[in-house]
């Protein structure tokens, strides 16, 4: 047996030609995971070895907002137990995470200082979008070539213990993303005080649910998704029952029979569902609410059942751990990209932009990155968070046109943008925020938010923005090339494009004074090239 713990996932770690052991634990509301697998270039995963404990991690932190003593002794014993395993196996390298029960809980910290303290295991806090991300890698490996994934529309649902996983995809790509409150331990433990008796319960659960799954409709076209893809163990449940779903192989669900399941199911009490189906109790009481929550959804569709694949987000972790580094080409930032700019596309959309300004200001913003590489010095990252603030610089429009920009700072704050973290979507805020008007400034509080790091992107990409959105100043997209030319100290726009640009022009030259301070340099205008 090992005695040293494998290290911590890194994203800039390669995937060696050779297999490497590998392992990803999830500390969920209701039960901690893990998964051993050896890695091997060009290979999915295969898995070695599974160990799950349940633990009602969730129980206290919905209802009483921390996690209590006797859960997180659970939760560490758990663990402890995970660390020898993969010793015994040799791993090289892990990802540990947890999700809502963790990430709600006042005494968070506390309790991942006592797991590094105990087990030696880093676990890492994701945030909603690292989770959807992660749980559509999982459904992209194990759907793939499957009919969903071709689709117009196709809905991925998965219900944990705490929340409910929601993502719609277009053409196998996703569009809409969010995690809701409707996780089934979370449901239950709404309800304790006023619910003692099993349909009193059922009734309760399903008006809260469906007053939920009515906001999501507001912002999710559930009514386009031609098919619905249900992960979880409670799915999986379901589709061992109603259409012999076996492990290891996609599930087929049909709609009407699955219905029909839910209204038999929701009658049994929880050690009666315990007994019928071979559950522990833990998993017994949070079958029903997740059943009803897929129903909620699945009624909302057009689906004609449910899609079951074999997969979780473990799976994610796995596929995760077995991509080249995100860095590089062929590490799929590109498919990253377009798939966080399809959520960005959408949530324009949403907010009734103008589509066509976005996307011409967001492609002279890439080409101004592109040009001023040796002057800003930043990341292939950077450009993708310059690109998705420059398509949703105006849609604080949407509010009013008085201020939009700090409307706009407010709207991209509070939305979920697909593969997008907080921190991600507060420096796309603050540059979305300085497109016009106003400079940085002390006194502005979600800026002054940002460490010193941050604060020097946010600059040097509102910077870059505030000119590219001043070469469309008509919103006309006159403006067809531009390019940056050094001369004499300082840096000129080089400007093809077609008609009067004297409005360009002149908005450039009032919108410089940021990128003056920032590329310390002055900014003129060389208009040659002109079309008529």
């Amino acid at each position: 047996m090992r005695s040293a713990l494998p290290t911590p996932m890194m994203a800039e770690q390669p995937c060696d030609a050779r297999p490497e052991t590998v392992a990803a634990i999830d500390v969920g509301a209701s039960a901690v995971r893990l998964v051993i697998a050896e890695l091997t270039a060009g290979r999915p995963p295969r898995v070695i070895d599974e160990a799950i404990r349940g633990v009602s991690l969730g129980k206290e932190t919905f209802f009483a907002g921390r996690i209590g003593s006797e859960p997180m002794d659970a939760v560490l014993r758990a663990l402890k137990g995970f660390a020898r395993l993969m010793g015994e196996h040799g791993v090289t390298r892990y990802r540990a995470v947890a999700t809502s029960a963790v990430r709600e809980a006042s005494n968070a910290d506390t309790f991942l200082d006592r797991v590094l303290v105990k087990t030696g295991l880093r676990l890492e806090v994701i945030d909603l979008a690292e989770e959807s991300r992660l749980v559509y890698l999982a459904v992209r490996n194990g759907l793939a070539g499957h009919p969903a994934l071709a689709a117009r529309h196709a809905l991925i649902v998965e219900v944990g213990g705490g929340s409910a996983d929601i993502t719609l995809l277009a053409g196998a790509r996703p569009k809409y993303s969010g995690v809701y409150a409707l996780g089934s331990v979370r449901l239950r433990q709404a309800l304790r005080p006023w619910a003692s008796d099993a349909e009193r319960r059922v009734r309760l659960l399903t008006r809260n649910i469906g007053g939920v799954v009515r906001a999501i409709s507001r912002d999710v076209p559930l009514r386009s998704a031609e098919f619905m893809i249900g992960l979880g163990g409670d799915m999986r449940l379901a589709a061992r029952e109603v259409a012999g779903g076996g492990e290891g192989a996609v599930c087929e669900v049909p709609r009407e029979p699955f219905l029909q399941f839910c209204a038999q199911v929701e009658r049994f009490g929880e050690e009666a569902l315990a007994e019928r189906f071979g559950l522990t109790l833990v998993d017994a009481e949070t079958l029903v609410p997740a059943l009803l929550v897929y129903r909620a959804l699945l009624i909302e569709t057009p689906a004609q059942g449910i899609t079951v694949p074999p997969v979780s987000l473990r799976d994610g972790l796995l596929a995760d751990m077995a991509a080249p580094p995100s860095g590089s080409a062929a590490g799929g930032l590109a498919e990253f990209s377009q798939q966080v700019l399809a959520g960005a596309e959408a949530l324009g959309e949403k907010y009734r932009h103008d589509a066509a300004h976005a996307r011409h200001v967001a492609l002279l913003a890439t080409r101004l990155f592109d040009e001023l590489r040796d002057e800003h010095g930043l990341e292939p990252r950077d450009r993708l968070l310059l690109e998705v603030a420059a398509l949703l610089h105006n849609i604080g429009s949407f509010v009013s046109l008085r201020a939009h920009h700090k409307h706009a700072q407010y709207l991209i704050q509070a939305s979920e943008i697909f593969g997008l973290s907080a921190g991600d979507r507060a420096i796309i805020a603050n540059v979305a925020r300085y497109h016009r008007r106003g400079l940085p400034q002390p006194s502005h509080l979600p800026y002054m938010a940002l460490d010193r790091t941050e604060r020097v992107r946010v600059n040097k990409l509102a910077a870059i923005l505030r000119v590219a959105n001043a070469l469309d100043a008509e919103n006309a997209q006159k403006v067809r090339e531009v390019r940056i030319v050094r001369a004499d100290g300082a840096l000129c726009l080089d400007v093809t494009g077609v008609g009067d640009l004297a409005m360009e022009r002149e908005r450039v030259q009032a919108r410089a004074n940021l990128f003056q301070d920032v590329f310390g340099c002055v900014l003129a205008w060389r208009g040659t090239g002109v079309q008529p």
